[in-house]
């Protein structure tokens, strides 16, 4: 890999280096070494079968653990074995450490494999994924489900009510084993013996900073991938295949370099073609991509970006107020500008991918499709017939003279900003009364609990038992937060008994062809174990009544692939669905692939 001049963050010319040379610089010790000692031979250099990924954390001050204040979220998925794994359409499946999960009632009982061993050589037990789950009720104000430790490899969890099987799974077999019993169990014990509340807050704090460090973590062994930690320096982690892994004859790359990258420019690695693969979309990394990186794969999430609307202002109340906000807004050329993704083409409350999966065919098409495009001509006609006209300045006003005025609020992130900006000039334009702030980080998360703002973007989890859940008031969800069919209205004025059109995508139904249907109630059937045929007619309910009343407005559904070495390297096609696994935060698929062995070197030296 001729990789050509660079400048590197010591300030160093490196004319001419190749990726090997750079591998050798770096030497045994990771200290960056001189032209000098790059010929001296190691078994880096000698091998082709290296995998490079960015690591973009301070290896020095990273501390790996759930509860840690810098747990690498980026990071530790590589390292542990994943209880489960969704596909880009979140097809939650088991992952090898976990055998099965068993509901009856509203009992779960999840049985772990043997054969699973941490890299010092302990076995990986139930015990593992009990002590996590004990320590979490001590830590979190939701702890979740009790736990039982039935056996060795066995845990029994108990819910307040019996749940469908996707919120099962996720509940008790998300995320990764990462919580080896030798290590965390004092842990546990001094929680248990604090006696007061004082004294408890200060054993969790003291957990959230004495999480192992990195070193501590490959000295002690205390991951179970089938990649263990081997070297940690400032400059680098080096991982090689743990051959006492129950899939290490199926490893196809035997090391994986990790250049610390928070002193070197992605960008720059990229450019140099130094890095063997990454998440996202390589046109968005900036500069010139090496010859050898290529777009592998391209695909849309369930996740995406939305305005949160609060109903308690008399102008988003009207249904026709807020089609006409949708209709002015070009969903285009705020996916574009802010780089989102695609423009949301149906509003039900579910991503595209979910959609497919959740709602029949038929249904899909016959929902009513909004404008993507802004259509100025349609917002005017959804104003009028909601009683409102246009004064001498063009700015919409109510039967009672009232200006169609109100607040939006944006975080201060990537994309956010940009999109904000032309969400606001759009409605402005249209004849809107509007203002916006750019929220700091300091504030946004208490702004959007306590819905300061009558507009907020926002971002969305498009999957139907997230999106629909009425008993959450996170904004991520339709964020009703209400768990009584009784309750009249949400804390943002949005009513709990509805009108649903008996058609999907009949916006315009009188009355006296709308169906009532009371959103707790609806959201109880997705939420416990029933058929298919149930959940499914069930999400189909709410989302015709999602678009027609439009309780949020979706802007966009992320999308999101990998880009990867395709000279060095075969990669599986997106085609074969699971291999693009996403287990833990961060939405890696690499990560999966390496550890299933389904990345293989494209030559031998």
């Amino acid at each position: 890999m001729n990789t050509g001049a660079d400048r590197r963050g010591d300030g160093r010319e490196r004319a001419g280096w190749t990726r090997r040379e750079y591998l050798v610089a770096l030497g045994a010790g990771g200290a960056v070494g001189s032209l000098a000692g790059c010929t001296e031979t190691n078994d880096i250099v000698d091998s082709p079968e290296v995998f490079g990924y960015q690591f973009p954390y301070d290896s020095e001050t990273t501390h790996v653990g759930p509860w840690s204040t810098s747990d690498p979220e980026g990071f530790y998925p590589l390292i542990y074995e994943a209880r489960s794994y969704a596909t880009p359409a979140r097809d939650r499946q088991l992952g090898d450490v976990v055998e099965s999960v068993d509901v009856d009632g509203s009992t779960a009982t999840v049985s772990y494999a043997e054969g699973f061993t941490w890299w010092s050589g302990d076995p990986v037990t139930a015990r593992d994924t009990w002590v996590h789950d004990e320590i979490q009720r001590h830590v979190s104000a939701d702890p979740g489900p009790s736990v039982e430790l039935a056996d060795e490899y066995t845990l029994r969890y108990e819910f307040e009510r019996p749940l469908d099987g996707p919120l099962v799974r996720s509940a008790v077999a998300s995320g990764a084993v990462r919580t080896p019993i030798e290590f965390y169990e004092p842990w546990l014990n001094r929680l248990r013996e604090a006696t007061t509340d004082d004294r408890e807050a200060e054993v969790i704090e003291n957990l959230r900073t004495g999480s192992p460090g990195l070193e501590t973590l490959a000295d002690e062994g205390l991951g179970c991938g089938p990649y263990e930690l081997t070297e940690v320096s400032i400059n680098r982690l080096m991982l090689e295949r743990y051959d006492d892994h129950p899939r290490a004859d199926t490893i196809s790359i035997p090391r994986l370099w990790l250049p610390v990258v928070q002193e070197v420019s992605i960008e720059n690695l990229i450019k140099k073609g130094w890095l063997d693969g990454g998440s996202g979309m390589l046109d968005d990394e900036g500069g010139s991509p090496a010859g050898n990186l290529e777009q592998i794969a391209r695909y849309r999430t369930t996740s995406g970006s939305k305005l949160v609307l609060d109903w308690r202002n008399d102008h988003l109340a009207r249904r026709g107020v807020r089609r006409a906000v949708l209709a002015a807004i070009p969903l285009d050329d705020v996916a574009e500008v802010s780089n989102w993704g695609e423009p949301t083409e149906l509003q039900t409350g579910l991503a595209a991918p979910a959609e497919r999966r959740w709602l029949p065919e038929s249904v899909r098409e016959s929902l009513h499709e909004y404008p993507v495009a802004a259509d100025a001509e349609r917002a005017a006609e959804y104003m009028r017939e909601a009683g409102y006209t246009r004064d001498e300045n063009d700015v919409w006003r109510d039967e009672d003279d009232r200006r169609a005025r109100f607040n939006i609020g944006t975080p201060v992130w990537d994309g956010f900003v940009s999109a904000g900006s032309m969400v606001e000039s759009s409605l402005r334009r249209f004849g809107f009364d509007v203002s916006i702030d750019r929220v700091p980080n300091t504030r946004i998360y208490y702004e959007v609990s306590n819905h300061t703002y009558d507009v907020m973007l926002w971002s969305f989890d498009g999957r139907p038992h997230r999106a629909y859940d009425v008993t959450s008031d996170g904004a991520t969800s339709i964020g009703y937060g209400v768990s009584d069919a009784a309750t009249t209205t949400s804390s943002q004025g949005k009513p709990v008994e509805v009108a649903v059109p008996e058609t999907p995508g009949d916006v315009d139904a009188p009355e006296s062809d709308r169906r009532a249907l009371n959103l707790v109630d609806a959201w109880r059937t997705i939420q416990r174990p029933t058929d298919r045929e149930a959940t499914v007619d069930a999400v189909s309910t709410i989302a015709t009544w999602w678009n027609d009343a439009l309780p949020d407005v979706y802007l966009g559904t992320e999308v999101t692939g990998l880009w990867g070495n395709t000279r060095d390297f075969e990669w599986p096609s997106h085609e074969t669905g699971s291999e693009y696994g996403t287990a833990g935060p961060g939405g890696n698929p690499i990560f999966h692939m390496l550890k299933r062995g389904t990345i293989e070197p494209a030559t031998s030296e």
